[in-house]
């Protein structure tokens, strides 16, 4: 399956996602999107660098150093859930979501982890 089809299969089973993204985080770059809402590059762009100041914080290393290395990072705002999910396997991938605050969150995190594992595997 193709990785825009994966992303565009996040959006089937959770329409309360606008945009989910898959990006390669060490070269601060969205490799491919999906989503409800049309979305400017210059958007993709600052969701992929709040993905790599969730992940490089100098603050995680409390975090780190209390829970081990963090995979995922939560935004909970008025305008949404923006959530950061980078790969236990390929650190460098990530997948960066924008959701309606009604998503069913437990089920939506275990997707979209679902989804990326397949995806870093190449499957």
């Amino acid at each position: 399956m193709a990785i825009s089809d994966s992303l565009g299969a996040v959006i089937k089973a959770f329409p309360q996602t606008r945009v989910v993204a898959f990006a390669d985080l060490s070269s601060r770059m969205i490799l491919a999107s999906q989503g409800r809402d049309d979305v400017t590059q210059e958007f993709l762009d600052q969701l992929c660098q709040q993905a790599r100041t969730s992940f490089d914080d100098p603050l995680f290393s409390l975090s780190v150093e209390a829970f081990g290395e963090p995979h995922s990072a939560l935004v909970i705002g008025p305008d949404g859930v923006r959530l950061f999910l980078r790969s236990e396997n390929e650190p460098a991938d990530a997948l960066c979501c924008v959701c309606d605050h009604s998503i069913d969150l437990p089920g939506f995190v275990a997707k979209i982890r679902e989804t990326l594992d397949k995806i870093s595997a190449g499957a």
